[in-house]
């Protein structure tokens, strides 16, 4: 009998954990199209969550290098060979602007301590970025979780980008606003180029950054950041999709994005 109880304790255990890694994963979508922000998924606490950034601090970097000048818009770095089977843009030589779309990583960990922490944490600091912590391993800090930042936060920076409101130059922010413009009906990330849920016409157009990291406390995190334009509607975004264990997949962000303005009637499936 005993022996029955015990089974029945870890069975009942085993199902609780089952059932935690298929709980619903956190979610925070957020759009600022009129200078207020709206929340379209996701609850006040949600979209208030300080998350890794992952590769969407590649905006944010890649104006701190183009800033600094410790590269240009035309700089080439010589890929060192390494072969990255799941992320086929990732074999070749990349500048800054070719390096954003496929989130080339082994670019930005190149550039990172050219910059070096001290003086990312000060540009972090007039982006108002976030938690701004740029400590630890200088080629993981925007990946390993010491630096974060909210979807609302989020929201803030993009459209402050999205608006030329960031103090950088405006040329530099025009060079990444044209290496984001995504493919009509289509959003790339390191893995490809993935097919969005939703009719593409002429005069809509999709202005983004993915980003996904899973850190050592099993948080995983998936982001797309943008701007999406409807004729001459300009719609400023963040999606975000997270769990504090268990992992998401590095497109969920953008397919609940896409989903978030259908139902808004943003966009039509």
């Amino acid at each position: 009998m005993k022996r029955v109880l015990a089974f029945m304790g870890l069975l009942a255990f085993s199902m609780a954990a089952v059932g935690a890694r298929q709980a619903p994963p956190n979610v925070c979508v957020l759009i600022n199209e009129t200078g207020t922000p709206e929340r379209l998924l996701g609850t006040a606490t949600d979209c208030a969550t300080r998350l890794s950034p992952a590769s969407t601090y590649k905006i944010p970097h890649a104006l701190v290098g183009l800033e600094t000048g410790v590269i240009t818009e035309s700089t080439v770095v010589t890929w060192d060979g390494v072969r990255h089977p799941d992320q086929p843009k990732w074999n070749q030589d990349h500048t800054v602007l070719s390096a954003m779309r496929p989130s080339v990583l082994w670019f930005f960990q190149d550039m990172a301590p050219r910059i070096g922490a001290k003086r990312a944490q000060e540009w972090l600091q007039k982006f108002q970025y976030g938690n701004t912590d740029t400590s630890g391993p200088i080629t993981q800090y925007w990946l390993n979780g010491r630096l974060r930042i909210s979807p609302a936060e989020q929201l803030v920076f993009v459209k402050k980008f999205y608006d030329d409101a960031l103090p950088v130059s405006i040329a530099h922010a025009d060079q990444l606003k044209r290496a984001l413009e995504q493919a009509p009906g289509t959003v790339e990330n390191a893995r490809g180029v993935h097919k969005l849920d939703a009719q593409w016409r002429p005069g809509i157009s999709l202005n983004a950054k993915t980003g996904a990291t899973t850190i050592d406390s099993g948080e995983s995190v998936s982001w797309l950041v943008g701007q999406l334009t409807v004729d001459r509607r300009k719609i400023p975004f963040v999606s975000a999709v997270w769990r504090p264990s268990g992992g998401v997949d590095s497109t969920d962000a953008a397919r609940v994005a896409i989903k978030a303005f259908v139902e808004k009637g943003i966009l039509k499936r």
